[in-house]
């Protein structure tokens, strides 16, 4: 099992001191694939606005982009391309990826013009994934728009009908004139694998695709996450922080042990932040909690595969020792503070509580200066002074919050 699954952990403090009273810990965990795992065949549909407002820049983007994703596959994929305006064109029905040229030659023909109707190229796209989806195939609805739609009632039914399929919708807005709110729904409809992302300038297309491909890139199934704490040690929250930050579910805990299921784990990995509370201890060397994950690898016999990671503390008097604290792990605990504090700055805004918005997002600017996060530092900043001088956010700004917030986490991997 370890030949196929990198499964590794830290404490931020590793030395602690012999308190009367309990104590925090942060423990960090992350998976993630050896270099020999085989990922699944992909079978997905590339569903692409190229209305009048994609016109310049945005285009010629989009183009190089397809181009550089289909330069990437491996023979036995299957990709096709739908483009829609006020109309819907199937440019690549569901094709083997076995004549890169033939499929990049045809993405030559992508050009803009004309109004937006996203729902009928949503159906179309479903209908080429449906031709070639099995449970040996990674499928996927990834659509990109830069604008506002006619019949969003029409969307959702769509995104429900990709769902009843078992079809995850990965949805990219381009610039700051498309509905999150719609997007979002649309890939929260289709379940834990839909996302939303936010590209804000064309140039950001390419890099943008490239991080969609590699999180669909499925190298194990069936993923459950199993947390064990020594006794008397307790859970008190729990966050999946890669690829990308999600508070786990309260009702995952079953008495003292955390346990949770992944659909799937991509070339990625994933990562993931517990907060302990540490009970009074005696001096010595403690196995304070236990991690264990189980998964499937698709290019095997359906057999389960385990790996497993014990963390350990020292309490000590030596106050040389018990200052010490692991910087990587703590930049993971800043990054869901500052995630989490946007994320509440949103629903105080929502409450029309401005000062505690705006609070909020000043103290994320400081962690994510700290941190080296410049842009969304910025965007931080500039919201709070937006919203103490107009009681708004831009719109600009709410999509950075809600859709690149979370985002951003920089995971801890032995070279």
């Amino acid at each position: 099992m370890a030949d196929f699954m990198q499964f590794s952990g830290l404490f931020n403090r590793c030395y602690l001191p012999p308190l009367p009273q309990p104590q925090l810990v942060y423990a960090f965990f992350e998976a993630w694939p050896r270099a020999q795992a085989v990922r699944l065949p992909l079978n997905f549909c590339l569903v692409l606005d190229r209305s009048g407002s994609m016109s310049g820049p945005k285009i010629k983007q989009l183009r190089e982009a397809v181009r550089t994703m289909i330069s990437h596959l491996e023979p036995d994929d299957t990709i096709s391309v739908v483009a829609f305006n006020a109309h819907t064109e199937v440019m690549i029905p569901a094709t083997a990826a076995t004549d890169p040229d033939a499929l990049t030659a045809r993405v030559g023909r992508l050009e803009a013009g004309g109004g937006t109707s996203l729902a009928p190229a949503m159906r179309a796209g479903l209908a080429e994934i449906v031709k070639h989806q099995d449970p040996t195939r990674a499928s996927r609805l990834i659509v990109l728009t830069d604008g506002q739609t006619t019949g969003e009632d029409d969307c959702r039914a769509e995104a429900d009908r990709a769902a009843a399929a078992g079809v995850p919708l990965m949805a990219l807005g381009l610039g700051t004139d498309w509905n999150e709110d719609l997007l979002i729904d649309l890939a929260q409809r289709t379940g834990e694998l839909g996302d939303t992302f936010l590209i804000r300038k064309p140039e950001e297309v390419g890099p943008m695709f490239a991080q969609v491909f590699n999180q669909i890139k499925v190298v194990a199934q069936d993923v459950s996450v199993r947390v064990t704490p020594a006794q008397g040690v307790r859970v008190r929250r729990a966050w999946q922080v890669a690829p990308q930050i999600r508070e786990v579910s309260e009702t995952a805990a079953n008495g003292p042990t955390l346990a949770f299921d992944l659909p799937e784990l991509t070339e990625s990995g994933a990562a993931f932040l517990l907060e302990l509370l540490v009970p009074p201890r005696n001096p010595g060397v403690y196995r304070f909690v236990r991690s264990e994950i189980a998964y499937t690898i698709p290019s095997r016999a359906p057999t389960r595969h385990e790996a497993r990671c014990d963390l350990t503390a020292e309490i000590t008097a030596d106050v040389s020792l018990t200052q010490q604290v692991d910087a990587r792990v703590m930049g993971v605990v800043e990054r869901v503070m500052a995630h989490r504090l946007q994320s509440q700055a949103l629903e105080d805004v929502a409450r029309q509580d401005f000062d505690s918005a705006t609070t909020r997002l000043r103290a994320a600017h400081t962690i994510l200066l700290e941190q080296g996060e410049q842009e969304l530092a910025r965007n931080a900043l500039a919201e709070a002074m937006r919203l103490e001088r107009d009681h708004e956010l831009s719109s600009e700004g709410r999509k950075t919050i809600k859709l690149s917030s979370g985002k951003s986490v920089r995971l801890i991997r032995p070279s």
